[in-house]
């Protein structure tokens, strides 16, 4: 039987490994965001994309952090029983991946590189969010880095096309 050391020691590692999640050091980070991705053994949940694409997730890596996916895998649900989700078919499945990569990874994975990259996940994270953005909405936090990254990359020559793709 596992002592109470054990016990305390296991929580210690976990509170440690969420510690390390959160600031998104290590390539723990790197390892979660790519668990979204080609379908695979390890996925209970599959995002069949407009164009074809398919995204493999986990389910509970999703309703762990968004309300949006809580709330789309709650019991009784389509989603919860069939565990396909037909996402919004105005984004791109590049736009999804990027999404379901942050879900998975807390907020902490790489922006995509493009502005239009940027501009197309932060108007994905702005559909998921939480309308209150707390603390628990990962969605939120894509949202708030996506909006520093986009404003950082506005410059004369590209901010008339960047109002025009966000209307």
């Amino acid at each position: 039987c596992p002592t109470q050391d054990d016990a305390e020691g296991a929580l210690g590692t976990m509170q440690l490994e969420i510690g390390v999640l959160r600031t998104g050091s290590d390539k723990c980070v790197e390892s979660l965001a790519l668990l979204a991705g080609p379908v695979a053994a390890g996925h209970d949940v599959e995002f069949h994309c407009e164009d074809g694409e398919k995204i493999g997730c986990s389910r509970l890596l999703l309703s762990h952090a968004s309300p949006y996916y809580k709330a789309l895998f709650s019991k009784g649900t389509v989603e919860s029983v069939s565990g396909i989700v037909k996402p919004d078919k105005d984004f791109s499945s590049a736009a999804h991946l990027a999404l379901l990569g942050q879900l998975h990874a807390l907020g902490n994975a790489p922006l995509p590189a493009e502005l239009d990259g940027r501009l197309e996940l932060l108007c994905l994270a702005v559909k998921v969010r939480a309308p209150s953005g707390g603390a628990d909405d990962t969605a939120a936090r894509v949202l708030e880095r996506c909006d520093r990254a986009v404003r950082k990359s506005l410059f004369a020559d590209n901010c008339l096309a960047v109002l025009l793709r966000l209307k």
